[in-house]
């Protein structure tokens, strides 16, 4: 039993840190949008596109991958991903061709998209009960670190080697990651190919959406997500355009908000165990909604203020994905590998949507759409709330 119970934790932490760098290629690249602008010559539209595509390929892998996951070998998904990652940062280096650069963010894209599903589903069949909340907080809290060390190290490889020094970094650490997968990750093999059939895909997507609960947290899941990427993908912008703020800098306001993400998803751990899954859902529902709101009013104020606010919605945003994680993978025993694919996809698909609707602001005062939105996820979380107050998670 110790044995067994070592060998989970180590798995746990080795997928972890996949997906520690799953989003560290995403989230490394977002502080240095306005370098990537000048370097190329190119229009914000365009580099936030990279950003944008960028997630969405991400969302496209969750959906593929999600239907043959559980019949696939774990361990050989994982090299494929950090193969793909390694020539595509290493050519994203290199290039002074713009269009060449978007074609290899999205194989990187392919590559990093691949590892979150792996993980998730792996650290979800291996765990059960309050261990895999448990669990899902761990691997939540790696997994914010990424966010939380990538602005500020991308800041500060950009202002000294540029954005190839920041893809070259990328691409040591998957060479590194990429050896370590090789010969240190345990083999699980491959489980049973004959139940992936297109009437079985289906039918597994059909039973899927008809779980009530299920549903309503990728709806929600989709806005939470959606909204937090706009912002994201804005705060650089706004930082350089709006209060001149340096590169370097611009890294280190990123730190508020990440760093209170790593303290959310530890509150979410301990307090998993004391509190009951849909009373956590229905605080999540209704206060992120008026931190979007009070952002939409306070951002462009003062760079104290927004820092605060960004700390207070950060502890929501590291509380809220390993809350989704939990109640999906709780909901699906039988399909939880789809579910857990399509609930990524859903994610995704509103982040990387989420990196576009910002490039409104060129158009539209950045507070009309902050308050809009921020209206927008209260409505929706209104309407979800009759369905939750009955049922039990």
């Amino acid at each position: 039993m110790f044995r067994l119970s070592q060998t989970k934790i180590l798995a746990l932490y080795l997928l972890s840190i996949s997906s520690f760098f799953a989003s560290l290629n995403q989230n490394i690249y977002t502080p240095v949008l306005p370098l990537i602008r000048d370097s190329f010559s190119v229009s914000i539209n365009w580099v936030n596109f990279t950003v944008s595509s960028f997630v969405f390929i991400i969302a496209m892998v969750q959906i593929i991958l999600g239907t043959v996951i559980d019949t696939k070998n774990q361990k050989q998904l994982l090299i494929f991903s950090f193969v793909l990652i390694s020539i595509s940062t290493i050519v994203c280096s290199l290039t002074t061709n713009f269009l060449l650069f978007m074609v290899f963010r999205i194989v990187q894209a392919i590559g990093a998209g691949i590892i979150p599903l792996v993980t998730i589903n792996m650290i979800s069949h291996l765990f059960e009960g309050e261990a895999r909340g448990s669990a899902m907080g761990t691997y939540q809290i790696l997994l914010t670190l990424a966010p939380a060390v990538s602005p500020i190290l991308g800041g500060i490889i950009a202002e000294h080697y540029g954005y190839q020094g920041i893809f070259l970094f990328l691409f040591l650490i998957a060479t590194v990651l990429l050896m370590f997968i090789m010969y240190a990750f345990p083999n699980n093999g491959k489980r049973n190919e004959s139940q992936v059939n297109f009437s079985s895909f289906t039918e597994n997507y059909r039973a899927i959406f008809l779980n009530r609960i299920g549903f309503i947290t990728m709806t929600v899941s989709f806005f939470v997500f959606f909204i937090y990427f706009a912002i994201l993908v804005f705060l650089p912008i706004l930082l350089h355009d709006h209060y001149h703020i340096s590169l370097q800098n611009i890294g280190l306001l990123y730190l508020p908000l990440t760093v209170s993400m790593i303290v959310g998803s530890v509150i979410f751990k301990k307090i998993q165990k004391k509190v009951a899954l849909k009373k956590l859902f229905i605080i999540v529902l209704f206060f992120i909604p008026l931190l979007i709101i009070a952002f939409g009013f306070l951002h462009t104020q003062s760079i104290i203020g927004l820092s605060i606010l960004l700390f207070v919605y950060g502890l929501t945003m590291g509380f809220a994905p390993p809350l989704f994680s939990t109640i999906i993978s709780n909901e699906y025993s039988e399909l939880r590998g789809a579910a857990l694919g399509l609930f990524n996809f859903i994610r995704y698909t509103g982040m990387a949507i989420g990196g576009m609707f910002t490039g409104l602001s060129l158009i539209l005062p950045s507070t009309l759409i902050f308050i809009f939105l921020g209206i927008l996820l209260f409505l929706i979380s209104l309407s979800q709330y009759p369905s939750l107050k009955n049922r039990t998670m």
